[in-house]
């Protein structure tokens, strides 16, 4: 149902392309012009709850099919997105997000259960909707025509040559997902690559890839949490799984890594974060990542410094994982009926919502997408006085 209060709110305040709002003995446009979005409440759904968070009011009717967005689900994300900061002030809105999304204690187990309900989905599902090489993480977009496998190629290489890699060096990657870095290191590089991932689908495919390419021994890949992980490495790089971890395991994070990483070694820590540090998202927390945390760029500076760790350098690609979020969510819904197939229509309503709300996010929401080189504090490292890693764009990988 529509409250007054809650009509009144957003509509003095909606800062998107216009939406109508219908159901629940309802008829309103919010913003000005002619809405070609129509957001249709079926039965009891609701769009306000004045005691449960927005997004999971929201996000559970969605997937329920209680409430029909008619037209552009992205006109009416941009406008939550750009009106959410000036049209949900309530002491109620506040702390229901900071209850549902407050981080919480993890024992690598409870870490690696909690991965793994996400991760171990099946290769198959992803296989659906990434581009061949499997990577799961902010594509890097040198043009405007580069499709998305070109875009992760070039991602991937990015971050060795920001790594500085070498012949005969030995690659720790972090939350290695289904391997695209670990071979592209090993191939192009002649390093020795270990990954480490706590599922057991992407530990079994990069196993069988190793075996099949003739590099079992030059990439490794062990199945476990970070604070299981033992030994020096002259490069550390860890892509995609540091949301995970949780505010309350920095401490411990940013120690083992400065444990891990060789004196004079460099390290790369490429996350998903922040301006400011604010709880996640609750429908996120709850349905997509469990125990997720997205990291502030001075929490990352603060506990970096703790360790001993020193930051030579950051970069923001955020843009990047807006348009890579944009063709994953046209793959997935080329493939949208063998999903419901394999699964149900409130799964495929729950990753449609998920891969354009997150899309939205990075547009108008205020995620950024974090590159973070990190060194020991003490000594010198491989760095540069420039940034130049020569990324021209008539390359292809």
């Amino acid at each position: 149902m529509f409250t007054q209060r809650f009509l009144r709110r957003w509509r003095e305040r909606w800062r998107g392309p216009p939406v109508r709002l219908a159901g629940a003995g309802c008829d309103a446009v919010l913003g000005e012009g002619d809405p070609r979005t129509e957001v249709v409440l079926h039965g009891g759904a609701a769009l306000h709850c004045p005691w449960r968070a927005p997004s999971l009011v929201f996000g559970e009717g969605y997937m329920r099919g209680e409430i029909e967005v008619r037209g552009s689900l992205m006109d009416f994300l941009e406008g939550m997105y750009r009106t959410w900061p000036d049209a949900t002030s309530g002491w109620v809105d506040r702390l229901m997000g900071w209850w549902c999304a407050a981080p919480r204690r993890a024992s690598p187990r409870r870490s690696t259960a909690q991965a793994r309900r996400h991760y171990d989905l099946g290769n198959d599902f992803f296989r659906l909707w990434l581009d061949p090489s499997m990577t799961y993480s902010c594509a890097y977009f040198l043009s405007e025509e580069d499709d998305l496998a070109a875009a992760q190629a070039q991602k991937v290489e990015l971050l060795c040559r920001k790594a500085r890699l070498e012949t005969g060096q030995t690659l720790l990657d972090i939350g290695c997902g289904w391997g695209s870095l670990l071979f592209h290191a090993a191939r192009r590089y002649g390093v020795h690559a270990t990954g480490v991932t706590p599922s057991v689908e992407q530990a079994r495919r990069i196993h069988e890839q190793a075996l099949r390419e003739g590099l079992g021994e030059r990439v490794q890949v062990m199945r476990g949490d970070w604070r299981e992980v033992e030994g020096r490495y002259d490069r550390i790089i860890s892509v995609g799984m540091f949301e995970h971890v949780g505010v309350r395991q920095y401490r411990a994070f940013f120690r083992k890594w400065r444990e891990l990483l060789s004196p004079g070694g460099l390290s790369i820590l490429h996350t998903i974060g922040r301006m400011a540090p604010q709880p996640m998202d609750p429908w996120i927390t709850r349905y997509i990542f469990p125990g997720g945390y997205l990291p502030a760029l001075t929490q990352i500076a603060s506990f970096c410094d703790r360790a001993r760790l020193r930051i030579l350098d950051v970069e923001n690609l955020a843009g990047h994982y807006a348009r890579t979020l944009a063709h994953w969510w046209a793959n997935f819904e080329a493939a949208r009926d063998r999903v419901v197939r394999m699964y149900d229509e409130p799964f495929a309503r729950m990753w449609e919502l998920y891969l354009r709300g997150s899309e939205a996010g990075f547009r108008w929401g205020g995620l950024q997408l974090w590159q973070v080189v990190v060194a020991h504090a003490e000594g010198e490292a491989p760095w540069p006085l420039d940034r130049e890693v020569g990324m021209g764009r008539a390359e292809r990988f």
